[in-house]
């Protein structure tokens, strides 16, 4: 039986050991978005986990955003604040005037999560203080699930397999992939140019006083936020730096919108506990986005 955002993560959040609620302002239901991926609890990294087929690295497990601030979660590696605001100024800097001014108009209503539509990559992975994916490696390929908003999966092949001849044009794209030395480079093409990358060009239809999204310093902006097109290009690098860090980063080319590369900050991923799984989030369009626009008229 489907569920509604709201009501799906509600569940999970009373039954997960781990959940932390925070910020019952926030801009989506407190439980939705506060599921407290960041407040895992962690112990000491051991030696970082090989695959037996082929001694790769083996990435598979649920992983929640490293915080840089302090938390039980904190890394000093992650991005902090200030460098994450630098880098929004270097995407600004990269947009086309039509494709800027565009995206300065969008409204926070605008966001595609509130109309059905997944957080596309790197931007499910650049979100602080949010919700878990979880990666299974095998053989030829490794699959990337994710838990909010909304449930979606990504299969990454990581023999060297080159894309199909015809791709379906999709918010996750095409993933192929091939090891360099122990980092698993991703190539990602086949978007259908309706996902936002990270961050925004500021707050010109910001949400009520008192809903960020995210405890976490440097979370994303409010208001607009950055578009993409079809032809969207990214090139992704997963690697583990230990047993229980997850390191992101992904270089971004976009030639309608954009004059040139940006490359996202390294973002840290952490290890969850043992027994952590992601849970089920699936839309309502008409219940989810109503809920969300009766919070935004309250004063």
């Amino acid at each position: 039986m489907k569920k509604s955002l709201s009501a799906s993560l509600l569940v999970s959040a009373t039954v997960v050991a781990w959940c932390v609620l925070f910020a019952p302002n926030a801009s989506v239901p407190a439980a939705a978005q506060q599921r407290g991926a960041s407040q895992v609890a962690t112990t000491p990294a051991g030696p970082i986990p090989h695959t037996p087929w082929d001694g790769k690295p083996d990435l598979t497990g649920a992983w929640g955003p490293a915080s840089f601030g302090p938390g039980p979660n904190h890394d000093a590696r992650s991005a902090s604040p200030e460098e994450r605001r630098k880098s929004n100024v270097a995407l600004d800097a990269l947009f086309q005037p039509w494709a800027k001014e565009r995206s300065q108009r969008l409204k926070y209503l605008d966001d595609p999560r509130y109309h059905c539509g997944p957080y596309g990559f790197p931007k499910y992975i650049n979100l602080p203080d949010y919700f878990l994916l979880q990666t299974v490696q095998a053989p030829k390929e490794m699959l990337v699930f994710t838990e909010y908003i909304y449930s979606g999966f990504r299969s990454i092949t990581t023999d060297g397999s080159p894309h199909p001849s015809k791709i379906v044009p999709s918010f996750f794209g095409d993933s192929v992939g091939h090891w360099d030395g122990d980092t698993l480079v991703v190539d990602v093409t086949g978007f259908n140019g309706k996902i936002w990358l990270p961050g925004g060009p500021g707050p010109a239809n910001p949400q009520p006083a008192g809903g960020g999204r995210g405890t976490n310093p440097g979370a994303e902006p409010e208001g607009g936020g950055w578009i993409t097109s079809d032809a969207l290009h990214e090139t992704e690098r997963w690697r583990l730096l230990d047993a229980d860090t997850l390191e992101y980063q992904a270089t971004i080319e976009d030639p309608k919108v954009m004059t040139g590369p940006w490359t996202t900050p390294k973002s840290l991923l952490k290890r969850a506990p043992a027994g952590v799984i992601i849970h089920e989030a699936l839309c309502l369009e008409p219940e989810d986005l109503g809920h969300m626009q009766n919070i935004l008229r309250k004063p």
